[in-house]
């Protein structure tokens, strides 16, 4: 049996994700499609425009069989931490057979011999890394940089998000030695961070939130498939969404406020005197995007900022991310949806996972060792921090991780 994996975020899910599960379930011809997808937080630095059970069933009427979640301190880190978390889940699962990415390249070849040549970190390499990090350069475009000079026109590859990641997937399979073959799919038309939509049906997921953020949701009914726009619809009504950053500029005020300088030190990605910048930011500005603008840096990009003002709105820590990374990322899989005629690949995936199964947190105390329960406090934590701002003050209880089921369907 073929079981492919799918990491994405789905925020929201789009024509684009569609091509791409379709695409990558005909190239790998498998028989069963399980997605790794991020919670209520996503890796930008951002709050996700809808919540995790919404988008799940996006996915599940799409296509998916099974969605898990990444763990919220990986969602929410970089690019590598990100992929090499969510690839080891795959590979822990012990069912995985195959991997497939979107990229701008699209050609899994090219995309190998950088991610092995990262892997090594020649010493001519490091050498031109620190030169260019000394230069106030950010670490992306130091690397980019640093790898032109052995790997010539590989600069241009280096530039571009998705292609960030599928060599960062690569460069995870590499160290796991894992069995998983990886393929990629070129990503078709609209750019990742545009914010405008297309006069065709695709679009990025940037465009469509801009777009819901202006209140024009009629205009992306074609940029979704149909299914996913009724959901999208009907989540919105009900007053569950939309989310967005802005709407905790005052929670992340009291965080601030309530920390001095060397306690913002001990958040996750904080560098290099950077919490005296973020105190100062919050002295002198109040909105969120004016905090950003005064925090970023030639080296430290809007994300970058975005994703450190996150780990201090959710308090994630330099320590807790070290420990987890320390002791094997991810302690457990958590299954966040399915499709009841696929249930047998859920059965399989106990069977085989060396990872335990959450299906129901009712029972997390006699599943989960101390450091997995400590992971799901930060996640259940995380989950009733997103709710704080629900439009429709119903959603805004606590608890949530722990009253909603798994989202489960019948139909496709």
């Amino acid at each position: 049996m073929k079981i492919l994996g799918i990491i994405a975020e789905y925020n929201p899910f789009h024509n684009g994700h569609n091509y791409q599960i379709q695409k990558a379930k005909q190239i790998t011809n498998a028989d069963a499609i399980v997605v790794i997808m991020s919670g209520n937080f996503v890796q930008r630095g951002e709050p996700a425009i809808l919540d995790k059970w919404t988008r799940t069933h996006m996915a599940l009427c799409s296509g998916a069989d099974i969605v898990i979640e990444l763990p919220v301190i990986y969602a929410t880190a970089s690019a590598e931490y990100f992929a090499y978390a969510a690839v080891k889940l795959f590979h822990d699962m012990g069912i995985i057979t195959d991997i497939c990415f979107g990229s701008e390249l699209g050609e899994i070849v090219p995309l190998q011999q950088i991610a092995k040549l990262l892997l090594q970190e020649t010493e001519q390499f490091r050498n031109i890394l620190k030169q260019q990090l000394q230069n106030g350069v950010s670490y992306a475009s130091a690397r980019a940089i640093a790898l032109s000079k052995i790997y010539p026109n590989s600069e241009a590859l280096l530039s571009q998000p998705n292609n960030i990641l599928a060599i960062e997937y690569l460069k995870a399979l590499l160290k796991l030695d894992s069995h998983i073959s990886p393929h990629t799919i070129a990503r078709k038309n609209s750019d990742y961070n545009s914010i405008t939509l297309s006069h065709q049906n695709m679009a990025s997921a940037s465009a469509l939130r801009n777009t819901i953020a202006q209140n024009n949701i009629k205009q992306i009914s074609h940029y979704m498939p149909s299914e996913c726009y009724n959901i999208l619809c009907e989540s919105i009504l009900q007053g569950k969404a939309p989310i967005f950053w802005e709407q905790f500029t005052p929670a992340l005020h009291y965080c601030i406020r309530n920390k001095t300088p060397k306690e913002i030190k001990n958040i996750f990605e904080v560098t290099e005197g950077l919490e005296n910048r973020i105190y100062k930011a919050f002295h002198t500005q109040y909105e969120l995007k004016d905090i950003i603008y005064f925090i970023k840096t030639k080296r430290y990009t809007q994300t970058h900022i975005q994703r450190i003002l996150l780990h201090i709105l959710l308090q994630i820590q330099k320590k807790e991310i070290l420990y987890f990374n320390d002791t094997g990322y991810c302690p457990y899989i958590r299954v966040l949806g399915f499709r009841r005629k696929q249930q047998h690949i859920l059965s399989l995936l106990k069977k085989q996972s060396s990872l335990p199964l959450l299906t129901n947190l009712k029972q997390y105390q006699t599943i989960l060792d101390k450091k997995g329960q400590y992971l799901l406090s930060l996640e259940t934590k995380s989950t009733d921090i997103y709710f704080m701002v629900s439009p429709n003050k119903i959603y805004r209880r606590i608890h949530q991780d722990f009253i909603q089921p798994m989202v489960m369907i019948s139909s496709v």
